[in-house]
């Protein structure tokens, strides 16, 4: 039996959903244990607890700006200060109990959906030889700040190869940079014919229709947006497919409102067939989060997407702009122009569609056949050890400081060579 430890962090909820996405693909293999922890949940303080969801909700939702502009001043961060790094902080306050639940279930495999993980695993490799493999996979179509400090990872899946210079940039080796895609959850990827998935959703199957999924942030959610959208459709026919979550308020406002007679509305409160609503839809109004954006695109729907969002989602979207995916709006100026444009214009709906067919993955089926075709640890050398696991992390800590006067050393050592017009040698 293989068994597989998959690390999560609550930071929104992405991370979860890929975690538990690639559970329960791994575990149709059979002969398989895998068990999920949350890494910060498990072994950090409540301050990092917080900070990594509540804290980061607040600051998008409240303080956009100066979110975005910590975001890009940290993203400029030189790869040679990885080991002190702002996030070094929050994983090495894990390493102990980490390193007591790796030794606890010996995993042959861990699985990581956040760099927190990826660091921490990285740390905790100075020090301690874990026989276990350790694959991390970008859940962004960008680079957020700190994936330099994850490079002690045996493999590390992006979306695609567009991305595999920036990783070499970051330090990581060729051979560990696998562009597999986003590993999202399979069935979000399953398109069914429109209008059979129409008939099977009841809906009015030859009304052109627009799907709005949107959580919270700097609009609000929503309701906000399906306001906007009315105004914006008062004198055309459509239907739109309000996707409300668990958003009940947002649910129960739109359910009270006066409907204008040349709209339909589809009005949804939690619903597991989101994939299925896509499939229905002519276009889609969203946000920009890696995994959404992945389902999107696997279901080749012409995306319009805010530009009010975080950095990372920024990021992600100017990547899809730049595919001939997606169009933006920051107001509802835009937001109408963007609506109307798609629904007259069914060549350039065409266009959208084709472009995003190019970016399709199976990203989590890359993942999981990867996870099983790595081997079976052997952890009888690490469990000879004599492990305090009082004194790990200040282990880890004076092997940070070593490492990083090491890494600093071979950067300027690399700078002089670059200024004298020396053939740079591989120091590391």
């Amino acid at each position: 039996m293989k068994k597989i430890l998959i690390l999560t962090v609550t930071a929104g909820n992405g991370h979860n959903a890929c975690a538990k996405s690639v559970k329960a693909r791994l575990e149709k293999e059979g002969d398989v244990e895998v068990k999920i922890v949350d890494l910060l949940k498990s072994f950090s303080s409540p301050i990092n607890i917080w900070t990594a969801d509540k804290g980061y909700s607040f600051a998008v939702s409240k303080a956009l700006w100066i979110y975005n502009i910590i975001f890009d001043i940290l993203k400029e961060s030189k790869p040679k200060n990885r080991y002190k790094c702002p996030a070094q902080a929050c994983a090495v306050s894990t390493v102990a109990g980490l390193l007591q639940e790796i030794v606890d279930f010996q995993p042959d495999v861990i699985y990581c959906t956040h760099f927190y993980a990826g660091i921490a695993l990285t740390d905790i490799r100075l020090v301690y030889k874990l026989p276990c493999k350790i694959i991390i996979s970008s859940l962004d179509y960008e680079y957020s700040p700190f994936w330099e400090a994850s490079i002690g990872v045996d493999y590390f899946t992006v979306p695609n190869e567009d991305f595999v210079d920036e990783c070499l940039k970051l330090g990581f080796k060729r051979e560990q940079i696998l562009p597999y895609g986003l590993p999202v959850d399979e069935r979000a990827s399953i398109k069914i014919d429109k209008l059979e998935a129409r008939k099977v959703l009841g809906i009015d199957e030859k009304a052109f229709t627009i799907m709005v999924m949107f959580g919270g942030g700097y609009w609000s959610g929503g309701y906000e947006i399906f306001k906007k959208l009315l105004k914006a459709l008062k004198h055309k026919n459509a239907q739109i497919i309000m996707i409300n979550g668990k958003n009940k308020r947002s649910y129960n406002k739109i359910e009270k409102m006066d409907i204008p007679s040349n709209l339909k509305v589809v009005n949804v409160g939690f619903t597991d067939k989101v994939a299925l609503y896509m499939s229905a839809s002519d276009i889609i109004i969203n946000k920009a989060g890696g995994p959404s954006l992945t389902e999107m695109i696997n279901q080749e729907l012409p995306m319009i997407i805010t530009e009010k969002i975080p950095a990372q989602e920024l990021y992600n979207l100017e990547y899809m702009k730049s595919k001939g995916t997606t169009l933006s709006f920051k107001n509802a100026k835009e937001l109408k122009e963007n609506v109307i444009s798609l629904m007259e214009d069914e060549d350039k709906r065409e266009k959208m569609s084709k472009n995003a067919r190019q970016l399709k993955s199976n990203g989590i089926e890359k993942v999981v056949k990867l996870i099983m075709s790595m081997p079976n640890a052997d952890y009888s050398e690490l469990l000879s050890e004599d492990i305090d696991f009082r004194k790990v992390k200040h282990k880890i800590k004076q092997a940070l400081n070593i490492f990083n006067r090491k890494e600093l050393k071979i950067a300027r050592e690399k700078e002089k060579q670059e200024k004298n017009g020396q053939k740079i040698v591989d120091l590391l």
